[in-house]
């Protein structure tokens, strides 16, 4: 496993506040999804990303049961795409045929990734904490629109260009 360097670990969050990153999920019935927020930290001694989705989403379902998932940093102008993925369901469309994305295998998580983005990140996810196991969930966000929060694990990191 390669960790993530302090260039790469902004490159992501810097991203993902702006524009937004892709999420890819499963390989029989791969997804991809964006998430304009998360975080990276360490816990129990390991580097993790927590990556809050809501359990009506597709995602949600395929990273509960595969408990892996890839963050996909765009290397190039891809708003596009994020926005048009942040539209349409992965329960009605195979959003990589529909957005035109290249699907890739994973290096060591049952994911793919996307050709068309540079900094890979892979993840297995190590907890899963529901919404109404945070205690001041409810005072910040509405319960209807609640977040289940993975903690991924990052199993490896690299470029693909």
């Amino acid at each position: 496993m390669k960790p993530l360097t302090e260039k790469d670990k902004t490159a992501l969050l810097t991203h993902m506040d702006s524009a937004g990153i892709f999420v890819t999920c499963g390989k029989k019935t791969p997804n991809v999804m964006v998430t304009h927020i998360g975080t990276l930290g360490k816990l129990w001694g390991r580097d993790v990303f927590f990556l809050p989705v809501r359990s009506n989403k597709y995602s949600y379902k395929i990273v509960s049961e595969t408990k892996s998932f890839a963050l996909n940093v765009p290397s190039h102008d891809m708003r596009r795409e994020i926005a048009l993925c942040d539209t349409i369901s992965g329960f009605k469309y195979n959003k990589f045929e529909t957005l035109g994305l290249h699907a890739k295998p994973s290096r060591t998580v049952d994911t793919y990734i996307l050709g068309e983005c540079g900094l890979i990140v892979e993840c297995n996810v190590i907890a899963k904490i529901p919404p109404e196991n945070i205690t001041a969930f409810t005072e910040i966000f509405d319960t209807a629109k609640a977040h289940t929060l993975f903690v991924g694990e990052i199993v490896d990191s690299y470029r693909l260009r």
